[in-house]
């Protein structure tokens, strides 16, 4: 299969909304709203193959309550329904992990590689990092393979929320939340061995004096093989950190270094999360889940190259009428100069259940414009948005999930797969 990756973007029931600029209108849909006897609670961003069809999971539900692997068929004739097909059912018991919480990762051969919360070892329950094997023949079962399951120590525990990275020679990077030296996460690789087994090995262990604790994002990897991310503590101001590692090469030893703190003062922002996105010059873009304001509602910022710690630029600061709290990091829109993210909580325009927003540089002078455009309602189009938005690279189409909400009377159950068309 091949497949591309697709950004998150939020959508319930048909709306049309006049988007100012643009041609032609927007058309925001719910392509399928999960329910509590089925599985339920889709989190993180979604994957697209080259026929349309998008792969994601659900943290529960299933035959076994505690998460599932799905793929969205789009429809065979225009304006049908799209069709969803559980893959694989994850078990909560043996040497598997289960409660799958981070985006996708796929290979040439159609395998998918995630992280979950629990499962692995029986004595920690600390997650694992799983393979999910499409079958020889079409109809079979999918086979999950374990790739590594963390036992709490040295090697950390709680790969949660951290999507995996994968360089071309099939290594996998990633994050735990806890464990390792100081209980304050670490930075693991997995290396592929002879028979399809992997070796971890801890590259770094978070925590010591004045460094940075607590991963809660994935690795972004650049060309040279450097590493960065963001933790959501540590530092002067225990305010969170946006960092670099460089593994060990050639001789020389791995190193770690802080980018970026951010401040005592909220303004700078406070609790990065998500993905870091580089654009052609080498800065960094992300969002933060607090600060900004007095209400700390979190902002988007870019980071510019410097000698020391990199230089940080406000691009826009949130309030309860833009949307507050965005998590999930961002994406670039077709034209690599606007972003593409998602607010998971409050605005002031109507119930509050989260939005998907575009924003865009300017043309003249200093400021970026932010376009709302969705905001979720819960009970009728899902709510809370937490992954990155998901964009069709042949049609510009969002594509995204929230992990609440769809139909009255599901409580906090559920949750939806939305579309955005012509944003």
């Amino acid at each position: 299969m091949c497949f591309r990756i697709l950004t998150l973007r939020n959508a319930v029931l048909m709306v049309t909304l006049a988007l100012s600029g643009l041609a032609n209108a927007q058309t925001e849909s719910t392509l399928y709203t999960f329910k509590e006897t089925t599985s339920f609670w889709p989190q993180g961003a979604l994957l697209e193959d080259s026929s349309g069809n998008l792969y994601g999971t659900t943290r529960a539900g299933g035959t076994y309550g505690v998460g599932t692997l799905f793929k969205m068929a789009p429809p065979a004739v225009l304006g049908g329904a799209w069709t969803l097909t559980t893959l694989y059912n994850f078990v909560p018991y043996g040497s598997g992990g289960y409660v799958p919480v981070s985006d996708l990762v796929t290979d040439s051969t159609g395998a998918f590689y995630g992280t979950t919360y629990s499962g692995g070892d029986p004595v920690c329950n600390c997650g694992v990092v799983y393979k999910l094997i499409p079958p020889a023949k079409l109809g079979g079962a999918w086979t999950e393979q374990t790739l590594y399951a963390f036992t709490g120590n040295s090697d950390g525990r709680l790969p949660a929320f951290a999507t995996l990275t994968m360089n071309s020679a099939g290594v996998i990077f990633g994050v735990t939340i806890r464990g390792g030296t100081w209980d304050s996460g670490v930075i693991y690789q997995l290396t592929p061995i002879t028979g399809g087994t992997y070796t971890e090995s801890v590259l770094y262990s978070f925590g010591d004096l004045a460094d940075a604790s607590t991963p809660n994002g994935p690795l972004t990897m650049d060309s040279s093989g450097a590493l960065y991310g963001v933790t959501s503590l540590g530092s002067a101001f225990d305010n969170g950190t946006v960092f670099k590692f460089v593994p060990a090469a050639n001789g020389q030893l791995a190193t770690e270094s802080l980018l970026f703190s951010f401040k005592a003062s909220t303004k700078s922002g406070i609790t990065p999360s998500g993905s870091l996105l580089f654009d052609a010059s080498g800065n960094l873009y992300g969002v933060t889940n607090g600060g900004g304001s007095a209400n700390n509602d979190g902002v988007v910022y870019e980071l510019t190259p410097a000698k020391a710690t990199w230089t940080q630029t406000i691009l826009y600061t949130f309030s309860k009428q833009s949307g507050v709290n965005p998590v999930g990091g961002l994406t670039w829109a077709p034209t690599n100069a606007a972003l593409y993210g998602t607010t998971s909580s409050q605005n002031g325009k109507t119930t509050g259940d989260g939005t998907v927003f575009l924003l865009s540089p300017p043309s003249t002078g200093s400021a970026w414009t932010l376009t709302t455009l969705f905001q979720f309602t819960y009970n009728t189009v899902g709510g809370y948005p937490t992954g990155r938005v998901t964009v069709d690279p042949a049609t510009g189409t969002l594509y995204g999930t929230a992990i609440n909400g769809g139909v009255v009377g599901c409580d906090l159950y559920c949750g939806v797969i939305w579309q955005i068309k012509n944003p």
